[in-house]
């Protein structure tokens, strides 16, 4: 990994951090990962931020604020799978297939305004912004409830090495008694997209558990 990847790595995943000593390691790991992911969840006392990073043969587990915490390896996909549930604070190991819900499309920039002033809004104007922005009627009302007030919120930045060059996702997830969404923006500040569907918290593990598992199966020929 040269110097401009790494740059490029630590801003994305870790843009809130200098001179952390565990990011620093995770960084310096990173030279031989074929993807990483940095997952932050919260959900009443439970938290986690973490980083992922997927090798030829393992993934390595990475605590970046729990000083308690130790790094693990996971190397099966039944290890694979209880860490890809468990750090979401999901005990429920299957899920259904994801509804025919229409996904919600608006402007990055638009939703991130949107959501920075959630607090200020009622839910009846949050509501009728949101409406505004993506023209559907029906599931906007859903978003604008869990965006007004969730009670477990959880972030992804996803990193893929692909013929030697990095490509960039991130993703959110805000649930409530009302639905549970996941939200996926344009990674590039050029690009200005938003997409939402609704997604349950045990198929969004299951989701983390497949990207996560995939260079693990084409290695051992599964």
């Amino acid at each position: 990994m040269n110097n401009n990847d790494k740059l490029y790595l630590a801003h994305f995943l870790f843009p809130e951090t200098s001179g952390n000593t565990e990011v620093e390691e995770v960084l310096q790991k990173a030279a031989s990962a074929d993807r990483i992911c940095r997952l932050k969840f919260s959900e009443g006392e439970y938290t986690q931020d973490l980083c992922l990073q997927v090798f030829k043969d393992t993934v390595l587990l990475s605590h970046l604020k729990d000083t308690d915490a130790f790094d693990c390896e996971l190397k099966t996909p039944e290890e694979i799978k209880r860490a890809s549930f468990y750090l979401l604070n999901c005990f429920q190991l299957t899920y259904s297939s994801p509804s025919d819900s229409p996904a919600l499309l608006m402007s990055r920039h638009k939703y991130e305004e949107l959501q920075e002033q959630a607090d200020a809004y009622t839910l009846f104007l949050l509501t009728e912004r949101l409406t505004a922005e993506t023209g559907d009627v029906v599931n906007s009302p859903q978003l604008a409830n869990v965006m007004k007030s969730p009670t477990a919120e959880g972030e992804l930045k996803l990193c893929s090495l692909h013929e030697g060059a990095w490509s960039f996702q991130r993703a959110s997830y805000m649930e409530n008694s009302s639905g549970s969404w996941l939200v996926r923006v344009s990674g590039r500040e050029s690009e200005d997209w938003m997409i939402a569907v609704p997604l349950t918290r045990p198929q969004l593990s299951s989701i983390i558990y497949r990207w996560l598992l995939q260079p693990l199966e084409v290695s051992n020929g599964e």
